[in-house]
């Protein structure tokens, strides 16, 4: 059994700080400003890591080093789940055709699917921040910051596939609709959007999962972002104006009990959760915790739960659609 360790975390000497600093490397959001203003709980003091600060965006993953080698870890976890699939709708890409990844992170999925189609087909990456972009990259791959609540204009009936992976901790219940509608808008007639999405996670009769499930709503909610996004993926779909929707569900083993795949799936998860720790402790906590030793110390007796509490998974939620023809 392998024990659980945290991802090595990469310190600089300016993150030593306050949760109230207000340099790059993880001040307060706009929002966390205006909670402690209109009298919430005070901030908790932490070592920050840095953070988008993208106008008017609420993702609360870090962009930082150490999220890196997550992302990494994170594209072969879920490449594994689902089959090692990196187009899931039945298409067959051409020279000379145009892919999308919003919210594209560190571009992983762009260049894993890049190496494998031709250097004819146009791929382009998009995200709020471009700490994680790659340094090297092929010719035919190019990323740019911008938000997928607004895509170029000049991005009309362009792409054949759109994909997006976990964007449940980036986007808010108005944003969703807006999004799904700018997809819509980018891809050719017949073209096809991908998402990705978790649904549910941790030991279901764990006490460190379960309290921490009850953290995590309170925090998306503040955030007014959509913890049960998976679920409503088919609906925002069809209002958005696709149609051939299709669902697929899968459990991923969390866990030492799992073997290699649950221990990848603990590491990962349970590094998106630490990687949290910001916008919470920025927070005030939310009644549940009121230092950051005792986050780290929750997050480090969840990771125990998952191994030793035989059958815990992450479930994810894949669906995809098509921009129909003859509109």
């Amino acid at each position: 059994m392998q024990p659980y360790k945290p991802f090595p975390e990469v310190r600089h000497p300016t993150m030593v700080q306050t949760a109230l600093g207000h340099s790059e490397r993880g001040g307060l959001a706009a929002n966390d400003s205006e909670a402690v203003s209109n009298g919430g709980p005070p901030p908790i003091q932490h070592r920050a890591r840095t953070y988008q600060a993208f106008p008017g965006a609420q993702y609360i993953l870090p962009c930082d080093e150490e999220e890196q080698a997550r992302l990494e870890l994170q594209h072969r976890v879920l490449q594994r789940a689902i089959g090692g699939r990196l187009v899931i709708p039945p298409l067959t890409l051409q020279p000379g055709d145009h892919v999308l990844d919003c919210g594209t992170g560190s571009g992983i999925w762009l260049l894993d699917l890049a190496s494998q189609e031709s250097p004819d087909i146009v791929f382009r990456g998009i995200d709020i921040e471009s700490r994680l972009f790659p340094v090297v990259k092929p010719p035919n791959v190019t990323f740019s910051v911008g938000t997928t609540t607004q895509l170029p204009a000049e991005w009309d009936n362009q792409f054949k596939l759109v994909n997006q992976r976990l964007l449940i901790a980036a986007l808010t219940s108005s944003e969703w609709p807006r999004v799904l509608k700018e997809v819509r808008r980018t891809l050719v007639s017949g073209g096809w959007v991908q998402l990705l999405e978790a649904k549910r996670w941790g030991a279901e009769d764990g006490q460190w999962s379960a309290k921490h499930r009850k953290l995590l709503n309170e925090l998306f909610a503040a955030k007014r972002l959509v913890i049960d996004c998976s679920v409503q993926l088919p609906h925002f779909l069809k209002e958005a104006g696709f149609g051939n929707v299709h669902v697929e569900e899968y459990r991923i083993p969390a866990g030492s009990w799992a073997g290699t795949v649950g221990i990848e799936t603990r590491d990962n998860f349970i590094g998106v959760f630490r990687g949290m720790k910001t916008p919470i402790l920025n927070a005030g906590g939310f009644g549940y915790v009121t230092t950051e030793d005792e986050y780290d110390q929750w997050m480090t007796n969840m990771a125990e739960e998952w191994d030793t509490m035989e059958g815990t998974t992450v479930d994810i939620c894949v669906c995809f659609a098509q921009k129909m023809s003859q509109e």
